[in-house]
């Protein structure tokens, strides 16, 4: 594998992926899921300079507006995680300086992948080296601390956007472990809507005491609103999370209305048979999902779960949902991912949807990519920054 010549190849393998039909749930003519590349949205995270790739993309509309198509009338927030911040020489390697910050964010003011309008940003230190955008300081963080960023969405005249609180872990190759979700709130008329923020503890991390996995909520909101221009709204926002069992996240919800999302005491759990208040009685909805992942309305009422199947594996997958919280059908494969073919370290991971930057009858998904080889990451430059797919739905 040698500089370039990892996108030349991935953009052979993507040109022979397959396109799938298949029958979604609760539909008896089956509709046409056609899959392609959207070469146009990686290129505008294939930086050279500064920002040079990260993990962790989620796209939050400054107006509250979800709805296909609405990008345009609205500016967009990326927010990011573990980020490479730089110089990439002409042939592919990063330069030295190159440093490593927990978070970052970015702004775009389009609502196509023009390079020149979007901003990248991130923290200077006093030294003026590059840092984190958000760092944990509540009453729960502890020194040394780090968030890692989750969905966010922009609700009644306020962003609100969940970071789970991570520190060290025990060893091993993902050395790290989530001690708490925190909810990060700001104002969308801030001529820098990520300067200026606040943050509190939720109750949003949950360790059973009955041999299930760490609940943890935030991974994914979908409003289901009028204000978002939901196709069928019920005046919900629900929020996703996973419960992290040993061989399978498995999807869990909860909902609030919108003028209540930030009083954790209105908030309600799904438990299997009605909404709870009680976040320890969270019934799961589906399995073999992805650490972040989205749901999106369809444009016919239904719903559909983007993840990556089985967390960490070569495919984007799909499950359609008559209601936010299913019955959701099938496991649909939509997309082998090329990458993992290109070299055994690579692997990709988290795909989601962007619904309000995908075209009408479109849905724009991104992935992750990223090599358990670390000096990989200095080599090939390419590897560490999201890609994206869309699907064309034919109701």
């Amino acid at each position: 594998m040698v500089g370039r010549c990892y996108l030349a190849l991935a953009v052979v393998l993507v040109l022979i992926a397959p396109l799938f039909s298949v029958a979604a749930y609760g539909q008896e003519q089956a509709p046409v899921w056609a899959v392609e590349r959207a070469r146009e949205w990686d290129i505008l995270f294939d930086g050279t300079s500064g920002w040079t790739g990260a993990d962790g993309i989620y796209s939050i509309p400054l107006s509250g507006v979800e709805a296909h198509g609405s990008a345009a009338e609205t500016h967009t927030i990326f927010v990011f995680s573990d980020t490479f911040i730089g110089d990439v020489g002409t042939d592919g390697r990063r330069l030295r300086g190159t440093t490593i910050v927990n978070n970052t964010g970015a702004l775009l003011r389009s609502g196509e992948p023009e390079p020149d309008k979007i901003n990248f940003i991130w923290e200077e230190d006093e030294e003026g080296k590059a840092a984190a955008l958000f760092v944990p300081n509540t009453p729960a963080a502890q020194p040394g601390d780090w968030y890692w960023l989750c969905d966010g969405a922009s609700i009644g005249g306020k962003i609100y956007l969940f970071a789970m609180r991570m520190r060290e872990g025990d060893g091993g190759a993902f050395n790290f472990a989530v001690d708490g979700v925190a909810l990060l709130t700001f104002s969308p008329d801030a001529p820098d809507p990520l300067s200026e923020y606040t943050e509190v503890d939720t109750p949003l991390f949950y360790v059973p005491s009955d041999g299930r996995g760490d609940i943890i909520f935030g991974n994914a909101i979908m409003p289901n609103t009028v204000e978002a221009e939901a196709p069928a709204p019920d005046g919900y926002v629900y929020i996703y999370g996973h419960q992290n069992d040993p061989y399978s996240k498995r999807l869990v919800a909860a909902r609030v209305l919108p003028e209540h999302f930030d009083d954790f005491s209105m908030w309600r759990f799904w438990d299997g048979f009605a909404w709870s208040p009680d976040i320890g009685t969270v019934a799961p909805l589906a399995g073999r999902i992805s650490s972040e992942f989205s749901m999106s309305p369809l444009p016919d009422g239904r719903f559909v779960l983007v993840f990556q199947f089985d967390t960490l594996s070569d495919y984007v997958a799909i499950r359609v949902g008559s209601t936010p919280i299913g019955p959701f059908g099938p496991i649909i494969k939509i997309w082998l991912c090329p990458e993992p073919a290109l070299d055994p370290d690579i692997y990709t991971y988290n795909a989601k949807a962007h619904p309000h930057l995908s075209r009408p009858g479109e849905l724009l998904i991104s992935y992750n990519v990223n090599t358990l080889d670390f000096w990989d990451h200095f080599a090939y430059a390419d590897i560490y920054r999201p890609r994206f797919i869309r699907i064309r739905l034919g109701l």
